[in-house]
């Protein structure tokens, strides 16, 4: 079964305070961007990416990262919504075949390894659609917040914190997104379709080090963690 990859970097990275693009963002002397293309294009499980970026952004990609690293799985480089769900729906449209699994995948989480793409597609064979995920550490409190106030102490050992990879049957999964545009439903992200419209999501444990860059903090931890693993 063929497999596909659907790489969402069109964010804005307001919150890196930054004057380029997030995905450009230099991290031990190569684009934030680089790294999640590198373990996709390195999987034995993936046959073609498709890479979803802002349209202000797209010629610096294509000359800074794909051209001077000539990778041979990007199939599109095609451009964003206004939301993720929007840019990921774009990025489903450009693949015409309807069997096969897809990794949706943030391109702003360059530690992602290949065993989470490996496992994840691994376990297909169980679930509508396969996610990392991992608990949440921290007290969690359901609020009111119209009136800022603490309306209970919930169980943390029933919340986990979703991340991406995310693995879906690809047929199943454009049909949620295009069934999701036109009923103007609007979620976070791509396992919230699945299980919105009564499939099943299964979890793998993913891992701390899978971070998601949204802020400067992030790319200095991003930092530390790769040169700790160099």
């Amino acid at each position: 079964m063929k497999g596909y990859a659907v790489i969402a970097a069109a964010g804005n990275g307001e919150r890196l305070g930054s004057s380029h693009s997030k995905m450009l963002e230099p991290i031990l002397g190569k684009p934030l961007l680089s790294y999640s293309l590198d373990i996709f294009e390195e999987s034995e499980k993936i046959d073609e990416v498709v890479l979803v970026v802002r349209s202000q952004d797209k010629k610096n990609i294509e000359q800074e990262i794909i051209r001077k690293n000539k990778y041979g799985k990007i199939r599109s480089i095609i451009l964003g919504g206004l939301t993720r769900q929007d840019s990921v729906y774009n990025g489903l449209q450009v693949i015409k075949e309807n069997e096969g699994i897809v990794c949706i995948h943030d391109g702003a989480r360059p530690l992602v390894k290949k065993w989470m793409i490996d496992k994840t597609i691994e376990m297909m064979r169980f679930f509508d659609g396969v996610i990392l995920a991992i608990p949440a550490v921290e007290t969690i409190k359901r609020i009111n917040l119209s009136k800022m106030l603490v309306e209970k102490t919930v169980d943390r050992r029933e919340f986990w914190i979703a991340q991406t990879p995310q693995t879906f049957k690809l047929k199943e999964i454009k049909e949620y997104h295009e069934r999701a545009k036109r009923e103007n439903i609007q979620v976070t992200d791509d396992s919230a379709l699945v299980d919105y419209y009564g499939g099943r999501v299964g979890i793998l444990r993913g891992s701390e080090d899978n971070i998601k860059v949204t802020t400067k903090v992030d790319l200095i931890l991003v930092e530390s963690l790769l040169k700790k693993n160099c």
